[in-house]
């Protein structure tokens, strides 16, 4: 049986001028530690099409606890840390408790 998210994050990142590789290259690394720690269901990065620098980031928890949690570990600081040189953040975050 499929786990469904209680909470959901969602925003929008660009990377920087000539920076898109090293984005994704970070993303693709943080990726699988981000999906196995506790109460994440689920991190989902695409590129929008028609852009080569903006993704939509997606994240979910099981609730928002998991959320603060996660958002409290050094690997997700040190990695957004590292994010920073090569991304802006496009959007505001957008947060909410999942209807289904």
């Amino acid at each position: 049986m499929a786990q469904g998210a209680g909470y959901v994050v969602v925003d929008l990142w660009r990377a920087k001028p000539g920076m898109g590789e090293q984005v994704d290259r970070l993303l693709m690394d943080a990726a699988p530690r981000f999906r196995a720690a506790p109460g994440v269901v689920s991190v989902d990065y695409t590129r929008l099409e028609d852009t080569s620098d903006t993704y939509l980031v997606i994240f979910r928890y099981v609730d928002r606890a998991a959320r603060e949690a996660f958002v409290a570990t050094d690997d997700l600081r040190d990695t957004m840390a590292a994010l920073r040189q090569v991304w802006d953040l496009e959007s505001p975050i957008y947060r909410g408790e999942a209807i289904v």
